[in-house]
């Protein structure tokens, strides 16, 4: 994985700690009115407040919170389609079943490895603008109290589907998820093929699946 893609799942894994760690009251407030600011402060908030408590929970625990999490909170079937790009038509059924399970998996593993090593950060709203006719883009920073440590730009782009809101993208200092993976996945399909994006879909699945193993050992 880049370096850059590695720096946007940092910030990307933030934010599916603040939707993993609200309740059950904050999550429907969605559905009343809020506005996605409001929302996502009030998620990030809850979820500062918990992990500061180092309550010690397990990986497997995380893991089954971000499951959650990825499955009604986050546009994962959009945002995966998004990233296999103009492939995604020229998958067959069977591949985009595979990739699509692949893709929530890989995703799912790498925030739940990152979501360990946060210490004093904390989220900053700045405003929320219109992102074209269906979203909403909540500008924020990502502040640290360690000495020498930047703040880094967040932007979240917000979609609401139906009766609830859902993050359909993360943009670090201006470069979004979306687009750096999609070409990174892009690049891997010209070389190898869309069997070969699934195959290394796959090698790195199995790579953080020994690293969870070796770090819970």
């Amino acid at each position: 994985m880049s370096t850059r893609l590695t720096s946007l799942f940092f910030a990307a894994a933030f934010a599916v700690a603040a939707f993993a760690m609200t309740d059950t009251a904050v999550a429907k407030s969605a559905v009343n009115g809020v506005r996605p600011d409001t929302f996502i402060r009030t998620l990030a908030d809850e979820a500062l407040s918990v992990l500061s408590k180092k309550n010690g929970s397990t990986l497997a625990e995380r893991e089954a919170k971000f499951h959650s999490v990825l499955r009604d909170d986050f546009a994962m079937d959009r945002i995966g389609r998004f990233a296999a790009g103009r492939y995604w038509r020229k998958m067959s059924r069977d591949e985009r079943r595979d990739y699509q399970k692949l893709f929530t998996e890989w995703v799912l593993k790498s925030y739940a490895i990152r979501f360990g090593g946060y210490s004093g950060e904390s989220l900053r709203i700045l405003k929320t603008v219109r992102a074209g006719k269906k979203d909403s883009l909540v500008r924020s920073v990502i502040e640290s109290t360690k000495n020498g440590k930047q703040p880094i730009r967040v932007d979240w782009r917000v979609r609401r589907f139906k009766d609830s809101y859902k993050i359909i993208d993360i943009l670090v200092e201006g470069v979004s998820m979306l687009v750096t993976q999609k070409a990174e996945f892009a690049s891997v399909i010209k070389r190898e093929g869309i069997k070969g994006l699934i195959s290394a879909l796959r090698t790195q699945l199995d790579q953080l699946k020994q690293v969870a193993t070796n770090g819970a050992s």
